[in-house]
């Protein structure tokens, strides 16, 4: 006999019974939901069964489908098609026009989740961010890494040196000669300040690279980037060879994470080749979007 469903929108908080559906990321969300999220739970015989969020994107008319999670038990019984609709009807009638959603999964489509957003009406999810991470123990054993270095007139120092000069130089090269994607001041908060590194040529800035703590013991390669008239040299991956020794040298961290954006080919192209090792894990964070 078929378990009767029913679906509930939350509002505040979500009720502690849905905390096993809830993805570590938005646990906040059990205590505090964001104003701008909407929540709907699916129930059957006084369990929940699954979860579906959405956040609006401030004024854009866009929101991201920030979770959709259905008890193992009861997959593939309709639940999640039945939440997806019901958020989606929702949202068109806030005059969201467009919803995004991304996930982090292995090299290759098909996977359970492209086909299931697919069946749901989404396009065939697209490469977003490469992701690859191992432990500093491995770039010691690639020699590219260890053997690159930059030329004499190049000068590596601690971002956290960058002069007031130099820093309002850069803050006016956003969206001119580097993308805003880019910004090598975004979050400057969360950033190591001390590991980052910016990259001098002749008196002049012209490149960077940006590290975050990630975990205690996990450092994220987060932004990396050289003015286009050195890439063609490989400054840039001289410049992440030489923040990858200093951190190994150092051995405070014992893993790192590296993230390009699916649109700097010639930097994937590099990782791909460069970074290669038996337990060099690679993932991508797909992308898709629907219209409502």
């Amino acid at each position: 006999m078929k378990t009767s469903i029913e679906v509930r929108a939350y509002q505040g908080a979500l009720p502690s019974e849905f905390s096993s559906l809830v993805p570590p990321e938005l646990r906040d969300y059990l205590r505090v939901l964001p104003p701008n999220c909407i929540a709907l739970g699916a129930i059957g015989a006084g369990m929940p069964l699954g979860l579906a969020i959405a956040k609006r994107n401030g004024t854009e008319l866009s929101a991201n489908l920030q979770a959709l999670v259905v008890t193992e038990p009861c997959r593939r019984q309709g639940i999640g098609h039945q939440l997806c609709g019901m958020l989606e009807s929702l949202l068109r009638q806030q005059g969201i026009c467009w919803i995004r959603t991304e996930y982090l999964g292995s090299s290759h489509v098909p996977s359970l989740e492209a086909s299931f957003l697919q069946s749901c009406g989404f396009p065939e999810p697209a490469p977003g961010i490469h992701v690859w991470n191992g432990s500093f123990d491995i770039l010691k054993e690639l020699p590219r890494i260890q053997s690159l270095k930059l030329p004499g007139d190049y000068l590596v120092i601690p971002f956290q040196e960058l002069t007031c000069k130099e820093r309002v130089e850069i803050a006016k090269g956003n969206g001119d000669w580097y993308p805003p994607i880019l910004d090598p001041f975004a979050e400057e908060d969360l950033i190591d300040r001390q590991r980052s590194l910016a990259l001098r040529y002749r008196d002049a800035i012209i490149g960077w690279m940006i590290l975050e703590p990630f975990h205690v013991q996990t450092l994220l390669f987060k932004t990396m980037f050289v003015r286009q008239s050195h890439q063609r040299t490989g400054r840039g991956i001289a410049l992440l060879a030489e923040a990858s020794r200093r951190i190994v040298r150092e051995g405070q961290y014992k893993d790192w994470i590296f993230f390009v954006e699916a649109d700097n080919a010639d930097m994937v192209r590099f990782m791909q080749r460069r970074i290669h090792h038996p337990n060099v894990q690679k993932e991508i964070l797909w992308r898709t979007v629907k219209a409502l």
